[in-house]
């Protein structure tokens, strides 16, 4: 022998093999590290809804009363209406979140608002946009982490106040509860027959329909007669989960946002200098069931069109029935997060059964419901 050494390297076969199980271990760990990571995200989720509930609990021991969903001032103020071509014709001025900023540490801003004015700003002006900058203000803790936001906020403060570029807001992905009920947001052609519209008030509603929030709704604590642990206060609807639109000139098939500061049930094409602040607004609230008011058609709790939780498609068609843009929704597998009167949260299933998934929308239906059903 020479005394020398033989170095040994790996064969072909052998590097092919231990790339092969180094691919099978990345195959394995990956969804569970996503799922560690969901995980996360779910309970983030979770803990912002209780400081929601902790607002909301905060604000009922200083008034007695739980804020409405969306406050609007009385019939005729201003004295003369404005036009249909206005904006300012969608009369409600005011969203829930704008009552609660000073009890979710955002005092500052809420401060900086004229409540004698509206959301949009003016009571008569529709060219003042002095509030749009408030409203997109980014608020962490009204979003889900796991909501795909492509931006948090959505149109633009200088924008022309045109129907397809007259609003902008920042994105929340929690929505107040409005029970069984769900309101048109104008009057239609059929109003003789099944009046809507903003002129109808929470106090209005069927009692054994309605749910916690709604137009100028006051619920009290005395008024969760189902049981505060029993009645859903806020649930998840996340923004970024469905597109909307036929995909032509003004109404582009894009995702659908929920602007906590939008206090309007139509929703809009906020439209901006990029694809990405382009979105359909809707207001931040939610229904389990289609029902209306008191002396329509199909006012009765037998009839109506069930709003399921988290809706397919994802790709809402264009139709009459567009429920689902009104629908409690998430991000999350297999259901969503609610937070419930007693300021708890609770993860309910998307295969609840749909009965029980109304029964706690309302805060009067006197059904009987328990924890094992969710």
């Amino acid at each position: 022998m020479n005394g020398r050494r033989v170095r040994r390297g790996f064969t072909l076969i052998e590097l092919l093999v231990v790339i092969a199980v180094i691919a099978v271990l990345v195959a394995l760990l990956l969804p569970a590290v996503q799922q560690a990571r969901e995980r996360a995200r779910s309970i983030q989720c979770m803990n912002n809804l209780k400081q929601i509930g902790l607002a909301l609990h905060n604000y009922e021991s200083t008034h007695s009363v739980f804020p409405p969903s969306f406050l609007r001032q009385e019939d005729g103020n201003p004295v003369a209406p404005p036009p249909l071509s206005d904006p300012l014709r969608y009369r409600s001025h005011w969203t829930g979140y704008h009552l609660l900023l000073p009890y979710m540490d955002q005092a500052g801003l809420h401060g900086q608002y004229d409540f004698d004015g509206t959301w949009l700003s003016s009571m008569s002006d529709s060219n003042d946009r002095a509030h749009w900058v408030l409203n997109r203000t980014v608020i962490s803790g009204l979003m889900c982490p796991s909501a795909p936001h492509q931006t948090n906020q959505i149109g633009e403060t200088g924008a022309p106040g045109s129907s397809l570029h007259w609003m902008a807001g920042a994105v929340t992905d929690y929505s107040f509860c409005h029970g069984m009920d769900i309101l048109k947001a104008l009057p239609g052609s059929g109003e003789a027959s099944c009046p809507g519209g903003l002129r109808h008030y929470w106090s209005g509603w069927p009692q054994t329909t309605k749910g916690a929030f709604g137009y100028n709704s006051v619920c009290r604590i005395a008024d969760l007669t189902d049981g505060s642990s029993h009645t859903i206060f806020i649930g998840e609807k996340s923004g970024a989960r469905l597109t909307y639109g036929t995909g032509a000139g003004p109404s582009p098939r894009t995702r659908v946002e929920y602007p906590w500061a939008m206090a309007a049930v139509l929703y809009f094409a906020a439209t901006g200098n990029t694809s990405s602040d382009t979105a359909w607004a809707v207001g931040p609230f939610a229904a389990t069931r289609d029902i209306r008011l008191p002396d329509c058609p199909d006012d009765s709790p037998s009839v109506g069109v069930p709003f399921p939780m988290n809706p397919q498609p994802v790709k809402v068609p264009v139709t009459g029935d567009e429920r689902s843009l009104y629908s409690f929704q998430s991000h999350h597998p297999q259901g969503a997060w609610f937070l419930m009167g007693d300021g708890s949260a609770k993860f309910v299933s998307e295969f609840i059964d749909q009965s029980v998934f109304e029964a706690l929308s309302t805060i009067a239906g006197g059904e009987t419901t328990s924890v094992a059903e969710l």
